[in-house]
Parts: C-alpha cells; sequence; structure tokens
C-alpha cells in the first residue's frame, strides 16, 4: 500500500461503546494498520475498566481535564499536557478526575487488530452482555479484568 500523508479533522465525533464520544484521527487503512488514533472526550464520570492488550501499546497524551491511570501495581495522576506510554502485556485503565469533561488523544501501535476490537464493541453496544464483550476481547486478544 501507498502510505499517503493525510491532514484530518478533529470534528467527525462518533458515540463510544465506552461512554463519552471519540473521534477517529487515523484509522489503520490509512497507516496500513500501523497506528490507529483516536481523540476521546470523557465527559464526568467516565472509565474505561482494567483490561491487557497483548499485542497493542498505547499512547495517551491528555489535552484537558484529569484522568487517573492504573498501570499495573501502580496508580498514577494525569493532566493537561502529560503523555502516558503503555506497553502492551501491561494492565491499564483510565478514568476521569473532577468535574471536568476529559480529552485525551490515544495512539494504539500497531492499530488494525484494536480499530476492528473497538467497531465491533460499538456494534453491540454498552448494554451488552458481559459475556459478549469478553468473547469479542478474546477474539481480539484484549483481556478485562
Amino acid at each position: 500500500m501507498k502510505r499517503i500523508p493525510k491532514i484530518v479533522s478533529t470534528e467527525n465525533q462518533s458515540n463510544s461503546f465506552l461512554g463519552g464520544l471519540r473521534n477517529v484521527i487515523l484509522n489503520s487503512k490509512e497507516t496500513d494498520g500501523d497506528v490507529y488514533l483516536v481523540e476521546g472526550i470523557m465527559p464526568k464520570g467516565s472509565s474505561v475498566p482494567l483490561h491487557i492488550h497483548e499485542l497493542e501499546d498505547e499512547i495517551f497524551h491528555v489535552l484537558e481535564g484529569k484522568v487517573e491511570l492504573v498501570i499495573g501495581e501502580k496508580t498514577i495522576q494525569g493532566k493537561k499536557g502529560d503523555i502516558i506510554y503503555l506497553p502492551r502485556g501491561i494492565q491499564h485503565g483510565i478514568k476521569t478526575l473532577g468535574s471536568e469533561t476529559v480529552r485525551v488523544l490515544n495512539y494504539v501501535i500497531p492499530g488494525k487488530n484494536f480499530e476492528e476490537f473497538f467497531t465491533k464493541m460499538n456494534e453491540i453496544g454498552l448494554d451488552s452482555s458481559v459475556e459478549e464483550k469478553a468473547k469479542i476481547g478474546n477474539e481480539h486478544k484484549i483481556k478485562f479484568l
């Protein structure tokens, strides 16, 4: 695949299966599967449960607000401007802190598997069973704890 530079808009928001909104900035098709870049917009009280990716590294860049991240056995706080690297195989979860909406850029490397996982999870929706979510997670080597 020939790679073509791209200028993207950050105004293409859609609902996220985790609550809040997401804006896919670069999809894996555009990067030949190398990167999936998503802006996450997490209202007060939002969280992503503890999970482990076997295949992907993640980088969170906090654009607005404050977050709490569980990374392995540690719990840290991230604020505007912080960049947090999460290597594959490390349990992690994120939640908003305070009353502000949080905006984060989430880089997933490589991106194709995670993008497929996220698409399938959005298709089944927030109200799907734990078993359905776990099945999709297992198919993509993402385990919820």
